[in-house]
């Protein structure tokens, strides 16, 4: 019997010890010494929302620049060449006529709607979890909101890249192919016998398949009998070629012939049996398939960016947190004189249970938002709540069973809820549903493991089981 005791005496400060080890881990982390001698905690810092960090702000204006300019002449031909010295204005009898870049008529709520629409697709379909998008439909302005990161430049540039590919005759400049064939692109890959290449492979629309085919009889490369001066003929090889952009860039020329196949427009990245490569290589075409998919807006715009401090520190929240948890300390002391020793060190579990979920948050790397703070809450009061169950069926023959069989009936639409958003893109709603979602799993895994054990062989106090039977 004394044998038994001692176990459980040493089970108990051993759970003890550990929690103690855990809140000391989740607060100070763990420091492992670099080759150079320096230190370095190998526990991720915490992932902060956009509210907590500095912004990116790009502000989209609609540009008032002039397309091109027409002159006529007092007789209303066009004037083709200027000549120098030459004043062409009006008071010397010449007529200007300007084309907007954006004609007034195109100006309207519909486009500027639109426009939103394509850029927060894009946002979306890039996976950027954390944005804000505003339009103001006086004038057509739209304003995105970024976390101003590491991600921060390339990101701008992303968003300000209209997703164009053109085709250009390289002797005239005409572009012969555009966007408005384009049904839809994808990245795909093709095994060959030494590598793998990495292609973006474009869906054309019935009449950009029509259009392929006319540009396959121009853009070719032809071999013809040419006769020299001595009489000797030769074959004389000729390539009519286009010049490729997609996306702003420059892909160089070809004919069509090295880029189609079964109508569709294959445009390799890369051929190559080198991992990283491959992998470089398909995370660029999926941004340029991406970036091409979102098109291009009905409307030009002029961006500008700066750089906004936040307003809101990590400080000021955890100076909140403290106030919160002292309103939770007078609800734990209402544990202690309820429950005498089981509710006392319930108390000292909850702060090993915070400790923990907030290193859980850590390793995942949740991004704690203002709904994820209040996920966290949430998860804390539930796991308070699974302890009072608990201390009140403490002495029951099946305690943990009945525990979690109560708390499953309590918790479970909310646990349904934090899936559902735990998926989605919108990084607050994310947070929220993730803090939620790891503070039910590690209520059930921290407390069967800790407190289970512990408040059944815990004894003394005012939770005997004649004052638990009520």
């Amino acid at each position: 019997m004394k044998k038994d005791k001692t176990i459980t005496i040493t089970i108990i400060t051993l759970a003890i010890l550990i929690v103690a080890v855990l809140i000391y881990i989740s607060l100070f982390g763990i420091y492992v010494q670099n080759e150079d001698g320096t230190k370095r905690n190998i526990i991720k810092d915490y992932k902060m929302g956009m509210e907590f960090t500095n912004t990116r702000v790009i502000t989209g204006t609609i540009s008032d620049e002039i397309a091109s300019q027409t002159i006529y002449d007092s007789e209303g031909n066009v004037v083709t060449i200027q000549e120098e010295g030459v004043e062409y204005t009006e008071e010397n009898g010449y007529t200007i006529e300007e084309t907007k870049l954006n004609p007034d008529e195109t100006r309207t709520v519909d486009n500027y709607r639109k426009s939103k629409e394509i850029l927060k697709q894009k946002l979306k379909d890039l996976k950027i979890s954390e944005y804000n998008i505003s339009l103001n439909e006086d004038n057509g302005e739209i304003t995105i909101r970024i976390p101003n990161d590491d991600d921060a430049d390339t990101t701008s540039d992303l968003i300000q890249t209209q997703g164009i590919l053109a085709f250009i005759d390289t002797s005239t400049f005409e572009i012969v192919f555009d966007n408005t064939y384009i049904k839809n692109s994808q990245v795909v890959t093709s095994q060959g016998n030494l590598d793998v290449a990495v292609y973006m492979q474009i869906e054309l629309t019935e009449e950009g398949i029509n259009k392929l085919h006319e540009l396959n009889e121009t853009y070719k490369t032809t071999t013809e009998q040419v006769t020299n001066e001595d009489g000797t003929t030769e074959e004389q090889t000729t390539s009519k070629e286009v010049l490729i952009l997609l996306n702003g860039m420059t892909l160089g020329t070809t004919v069509m012939e090295n880029i189609v196949y079964n109508d569709t427009i294959m445009i390799p990245f890369i051929a190559s049996n080198n991992s990283d490569e491959l992998n470089g290589a398909l995370r660029e075409a999926r941004i340029e398939s991406t970036i091409l998919n979102s098109g291009v807006t009905p409307l030009t715009y002029s961006f500008t960016e700066e750089n906004v401090a936040t307003t809101i520190t990590l400080e000021t929240v955890l100076k909140y947190m403290g106030v919160i948890m002292l309103i939770f300390l007078v609800i734990y002391v209402f544990l202690v004189l309820r429950f005498g020793a089981r509710g006392f060190i319930s108390m000292y579990f909850q702060i090993g249970f915070c400790a923990v979920l907030l290193l859980i948050v850590r390793l995942t790397n949740v991004t704690l938002t203002m709904e994820g703070i209040a996920g966290l809450l949430t998860a804390i009061i539930l796991n308070y709540v699974f302890n009072y169950i608990m201390l009140k069926n403490v002495n029951e023959k099946d305690m943990y069973k009945k525990t979690n069989l109560a708390f499953l009936f309590y918790t479970l639409p909310v646990f349904m809820i934090s899936i559902v958003f735990a998926f989605t893109i919108k990084e607050n709603v994310k947070s929220f549903g993730l803090t939620i979602f790891w503070g039910i799993i590690m209520t059930y895994i921290y407390n069967f493991i800790f407190s289970k054990y512990v408040f059944k062989n815990l004894t003394g106090g005012k939770n005997e089981k004649s004052k638990n039977d009520n």
